[in-house]
């Protein structure tokens, strides 16, 4: 199969993605000239009743429980199918804003479905990309032809996907609609290939991790231009860094120092300004230093002091090893996760499973879920047996015998009290549902949704506690 785009959005209960649920997904696959070759297809997964979701998000979607109940598939079945879609070879999946917040849904949910997270980034061909961060790049870079005109508060460019398409003239009527959202970036996609195709070809054919640890050299501490939204202020959201030395704590993440901070500052064990991490396998917008000293209205776009560029440099490659000692010093000082966290929530905690354990779930997933149970298992991660027993109560309860029904709604009970993380437990819910019913300013459709969440928050409240 010829290489292509799979452009997907989620819509979401929740801004967590360890913690909140998807609501739903579409998905658009087209080729490498952006045109559309497959009809879309649009999922939504059924809402499992050991989670309660926000209604401020329900309000943004208008997606209800009880809609997911009617017209959903359980999450099992919802993130296989994403995940095929996501692997046939050849695709490159993206989207606006996926790598740092639709990507972590898929992960998750494939994570607690006793799926391999990863897998579908790097097998068949497959990869990712994502578009957010080529927008930024065309305004900081090459902003001809492009218009940026909403700005934040602070003076800061906008760069979300319904003021660009504001600001361009692209149709989006219903945003936060994932269809909707998937086409419109696929449009903003189009403007800039047809606008700006050099930049456009550029961080594309340098998404991979490989081609950005080539530019990220931390032996000759080469300084490179990075865009991301951290950086972002009133005149951009790139700028110099300079790669400094591995981070021993944390796969593919390569520790610069900001060439716009003061480098003196990084000796000391309680500054902690300037330093940047860059994960090399979330396709990062890394470019030549030379975008900068070579283009001068880039220079003055983005306000940088070449001076002190230069400055910053020769400190940090004169002081190297005072440097990276310090360095090793404050990021060995970095909080560590919870070891008494939740199986749920230990994604990124636990390392990688054994060969065993991911043959074992394999076969898992291969079994009927009436049998999925009553197989006498031997993982060799403890976590397992928990995922497995959520897998199963989650997607097919009436499979659960009177005992394994009696777990799972004590189980819920105890969600739906102490929830994971910032989520809602019952009493916020209901509480910040009648706040939002009696607030003038939210309008008849959101309030026809906050009915639709009490209602269903009081008979699941009625189910699991009775």
């Amino acid at each position: 199969m010829a290489r292509n785009f799979l452009f997907y959005d989620l819509e979401t209960f929740g801004l967590d993605s360890r913690s909140d649920r998807i609501a739903q997904v579409a998905m658009v696959r087209t080729d490498m000239k952006l045109r559309v070759i497959e009809d879309p297809k649009v999922l939504m997964c059924r809402i499992a009743p050991d989670y309660l979701p926000s209604p401020s998000a329900c309000m943004v979607t208008g997606i209800t429980p009880q809609q997911t109940l009617k017209e959903g598939i359980g999450e099992f079945d919802f993130i296989r199918t994403i995940d095929e879609e996501f692997r046939r070879p050849d695709t490159i999946v993206t989207g606006f804003n996926n790598i740092a917040f639709d990507d972590e849904f898929i992960r998750n949910t494939l994570y607690r479905n006793l799926m391999d997270p990863y897998e579908r980034e790097w097998m068949n061909g497959c990869s990712r990309w994502d578009i957010l961060d080529l927008v930024r790049a065309v305004h900081d870079f090459r902003p001809d032809g492009i218009r940026f005109l909403h700005r934040k508060e602070n003076g800061s460019p906008s760069f979300k996907l319904v003021h660009l398409t504001e600001d361009n003239e692209i149709p989006q009527e219903g945003a936060h609609d994932a269809l909707v959202d998937v086409y419109a970036t696929i449009n903003v996609a189009k403007l800039v290939m047809d606008r700006q195709p050099q930049l456009f070809e550029f961080y594309l054919n340098n998404r991979s991790k490989s081609r950005i640890n080539a530019m990220l050299d931390t032996l000759s501490m080469r300084p490179v231009m990075y865009t991301c939204q951290s950086f972002t202020s009133e005149r951009g959201a790139s700028r110099p860094i300079c790669p400094i030395t591995f981070d021993k704590s944390r796969s593919s993440s390569v520790v610069c120092f900001d060439l716009t901070q003061d480098a003196r500052t990084i000796l000391d064990p309680d500054d902690y300004h300037g330093i940047v991490r860059v994960t090399t396998n979330r396709c990062p917008y890394i470019a030549p230093i030379t975008i900068l000293t070579n283009v001068s209205q880039v220079q003055q776009r983005l306000g940088i002091d070449m001076d002190l560029m230069q400055r910053n440099l020769e400190f940090l490659r004169t002081h190297r090893q005072e440097v990276v000692a310090a360095l090793d010093g404050k990021l060995s000082a970095d909080r560590p996760d919870d070891p008494n966290a939740d199986p749920d929530l230990r994604i990124y905690m636990d390392g990688f499973y054994s060969d065993s354990d991911r043959m074992n779930m394999k076969l898992v997933n291969s079994y009927p879920p009436a049998r999925k149970l009553k197989h006498n298992w031997h993982f060799d991660s403890h976590k397992i047996d928990k995922l497995l027993f959520r897998q199963v109560a989650r997607n097919w309860p009436e499979v659960l015998d009177e005992n394994e029904r009696i777990m799972w709604r004590s189980y819920c009970a105890t969600r739906l009290l102490q929830p994971f993380n910032r989520n809602p437990d019952y009493n916020t819910y209901m509480k910040e549902i009648d706040e939002l019913m009696n607030s003038m300013g939210v309008g008849a459709r959101d309030k026809l949704t906050l009915v639709a969440l009490r209602e269903y928050g009081q008979k699941l409240y009625d189910e699991v506690m009775h």
